[in-house]
Order: structure tokens, then sequence, then C-alpha cells
């Protein structure tokens, strides 16, 4: 029994090496993958109204829409503990096997609300940060930069605003305090650059504060629980502490300390059900790499154009070559009437030079030679196509005098209908006149009477 316990020991260990090699292998492919370049104005629309978001809050967003069947969950189950406080809402769905980032966004009621209403912007934003990650946060810097030109930017009683090597970071003033700010993109940014794609605006609910262009949410009292996540901006890649212990001693978000947390890895796990678009790339992807997009549009109608003038040549030249094989076949069935009647007449012609040759006297007589009898079919197969031609004109002639009859027969019924029309009216006209005449002198008489 010893040895088969060690055996089975032996085995089940090397079982869970493979599996975990197999865990690691598909963490690193899905990482290791390259990234593809983003539809720019998209990206710019989908991240206008969480890119001034405080940098530990933004990090949970863009980690939590990877895994949007949680976000929906986790947004009914807020619903339905919506007494709970913000540190109590925390700590219970600490007991849901949910992603921790996910997890840290249960104390924000009304955001939960929005991100998972908006499912298909929610999926599109979780999609293009796993397709290229470096690409999302430099579009975040940009609109940054943007609303920091325009002077809507800066430092307030609700967060700070720092810059270090031309990077914008955001983070709450107060300690173990967020607040969410509400903003219209139409206005924070100045005048939108994308034409097509405007920028997304959030309403803001009405209890939220106005202050410096933002309409800001209650505090939100939150343990240093939440504090685990953030940004590394110089390398320009998401930073996550795994470390239980060590985010419950973080009390604020502090740039110098979050950036040396190891870098985030996606979790197949908490994706549940949600399948990956292609790898999740191929949505997000741009149809047209290249810059020269007006002049594939000329090449492509070009190549259009093309394609028809030849197909229309194609079809006409099938029909001449149609009606050149009907003339043609009709020839030759005319040709094979004709031989057939002339090897007909010649075996004949054979057949009668043989009985002949008895009464030679009798052939002398009628003055008939074998060379007029073999000639005379010969005469009927030149005579055969004038007669067919005529047979023709006959019809056509025959036909043209019938539409003539026709055309006439018409015509004459078009004449008795209008005579007929012309003499009721001509009735009618005269019936008028004689009514009109006998009111006239009626009057007339009438009035010599009245006089005295």
């Amino acid at each position: 029994m010893g040895k088969t316990t060690k055996y089975l020991i032996i085995y089940v260990s090397i079982i869970l090496l493979l599996i975990g090699t197999a865990i690691e292998l598909a963490h690193a492919e899905t990482q290791d993958e390259p990234p593809v370049e983003l539809h720019q104005a998209k990206l710019d629309q989908m991240l206008a109204p969480i890119a001034l978001y405080p940098d530990a809050l933004l990090s949970h967003i863009l980690i939590a829409a990877t895994y949007p069947l949680e976000v929906v969950q986790a947004a009914r189950w807020r619903d339905e503990h919506a007494n709970l406080s913000e540190q109590q809402a925390l700590d219970l769905a600490e007991q849901q096997d949910w992603d921790p980032s996910v997890i840290a966004l249960t104390p924000f009621k009304e955001l939960l609300e929005r991100m998972s209403k908006d499912l298909n912007w929610l999926q599109d934003l979780g999609d293009a940060f796993l397709a290229n990650e470096a690409q999302v946060l430099d579009s975040v810097q940009t609109l940054r930069s943007r609303a920091y030109a325009k002077g809507n930017l800066h430092d307030n009683p609700y967060q700070s605003v720092e810059r270090e090597q031309e990077k914008i970071v955001i983070h709450s003033v107060e300690r173990e305090t967020v607040y969410v700010p509400f903003y219209d993109t139409r206005v924070v940014y100045g005048d939108w650059w994308w034409t097509v794609h405007q920028p997304i605006y959030w309403r803001s609910p009405r209890h939220y504060t106005y202050h410096s262009g933002f309409h800001w949410s209650p505090r939100f009292h939150i343990s240093a629980g939440f504090f685990f996540g953030g940004f590394h901006w110089r390398n320009n890649h998401v930073v996550i502490n795994n470390d239980y212990r060590y985010r419950r001693s973080n009390h604020r978000y502090i740039y110098n300390k979050v950036r040396q947390y190891p870098r985030w890895q996606h979790n197949r796990h908490h994706r549940r059900t949600v399948k990956y678009h292609n790898g999740y790339k191929n949505k997000h992807k741009r149809t047209i790499v290249s810059r020269n997009y007006e002049s594939q549009n000329q090449g492509r109608q070009q190549k259009q154009v093309l394609s028809r003038l030849k197909h229309k040549e194609i079809q006409s030249n099938r029909g001449v070559y149609n009606t050149k094989r009907n003339v043609q076949h009709k020839s030759e069935r005319f040709d094979k009437k004709a031989t057939s009647t002339s090897r007909r007449s010649i075996n004949t012609g054979q057949h009668k030079v043989k009985t002949d040759r008895i009464s030679k006297h009798q052939r002398a007589s009628r003055g008939d030679t074998n060379h007029n009898r073999l000639n005379t079919p010969y005469k009927a197969v030149k005579q055969a196509p004038a007669k067919h031609a005529r047979s023709q004109q006959a019809r056509n002639q025959q036909v043209l005098n019938q539409q003539a009859n026709v055309h006439k027969k018409v015509h004459k019924k078009v004449q008795r209908m209008s005579s007929s029309k012309q003499q009721h009216r001509a009735q009618s006209s005269m019936r008028k006149h004689a009514s009109r005449a006998a009111n006239s002198n009626s009057g007339k008489f009438k009035a010599r009477r009245v006089e005295p």
C-alpha cells in the first residue's frame, strides 16, 4: 500500500504541474499578442465621459469592463442591497466570486447602474482595453491634456491634478474619500476634433453639486482596500497589487508607490461565458490602416466601373455570337436539305440510266442525256434560296397588308365616333340657342304688355 500511495501522489502532482503550466501559457499568450491599431475616433468617443476620473477609480473601471457579466451581476446585487453604506457594501461584496476591481466598484451605485445599462459601451471599452492597452492610456492622456489646456482641469477641493513628465495624474485630496465627477464632454474638451464620432455624454444626477464646471457626487468614505490599482504612465500599462494585506494597509493613492506594483493580467475565469470577439481584436480594428483613404475609394470605384463595362461587353458579344450561330445553323440545315435532295435525284438518275440502257433508240429519240439528267437537281438547289426569299417577302407583305387593314378599320371607327359626337354637340348647341331665344322673346313680350 505504501508504494501505491507514493505513485498516486507523484501522478497527481505531475497532473497539477501540467495544469499550472497550461494556465500560465494561456495567460502569456493573451498578454504577448501583438497590439492592434484601434480606431482613434471611436476610442476618444468612448473614453470622453471617464477620462477625467481619478486614477484609482479609472483603473478599476477599465479592468471591470473586461468582465461585463460580473459588472451586471454587481449592479443587480447593489440594487438588492441599496440600504448598505459604501463600506458595508464593499465588505459584503468580498464574499462574491468576482474580480477585485468589480468588487471595488460596488460602493458606487449610480456608476454601476450607468455601466450596466449601456452594455454596448461597456463591452466595447473592455474589448478595446484588451486589444491595445497602451493606445487606450495614450488617448486618456490626450483627453486630459486638452481639458487642461482649455482651463477646465485644475486643482479643486475635490481632486488634485499633477503633471509628471508630460503625464497628468489625478487623485483625491482627502484620505479614504472618493468623489465621482460628471461633466459635459461637449464643453470640457473644447471644440470636438472628430466630426462624425461625437463624444458620449452622461447626464449628472440632480443631487450632485456643481463646482468649477463639474458635477460632483457626495463623499464616498472608503477604506484602504479600494486603493490597490493604478497606472504606470511611463510604461503605459495598468498596475495592480494582488496582496490583500498590503491593499488594506494603504489609505490613499500615491503615484510613487502605485507604479511599483506589478502589471495587471487578464483573468479568463472572471470573463465567464462572455465570448471574445475573435481574440478581442477585430471589433475596434481599423478597417483602413493607410492614410490614402480617398485614393483607395477611387481605385475601388474604377474597378467597379471596369467590371461593369466588361460584363456588358461580354453580354453583347454573347448576343452577336448567338445570332451568328443561329444564322449558320439555318444555312447548314438548308444546305443539308439541298444536298439530300440532290443525292436523291442523282440516285434516281442513275437508276433511270440503268433502265434506259435497254432502249437506246428511245433515249435518242427523246433527246435526253445523262448529263442533262444529272444537272437538273443542281438547278433546283440553286433556285431554292430565291424561292425561300420570295416566300419570306410574300409573308412580310401579307403582314403589312393586315396591319394596314387594321389601321384603316380603326381610323374609320374613329371618324364615325367623331362625326357622331360632332352631330350630338351641334344638336345640343341648337337646343341651347333655341331655349335662350325663347326665354328672351318671352321676356320682351311681357315687358311690352306691361307698358301702358
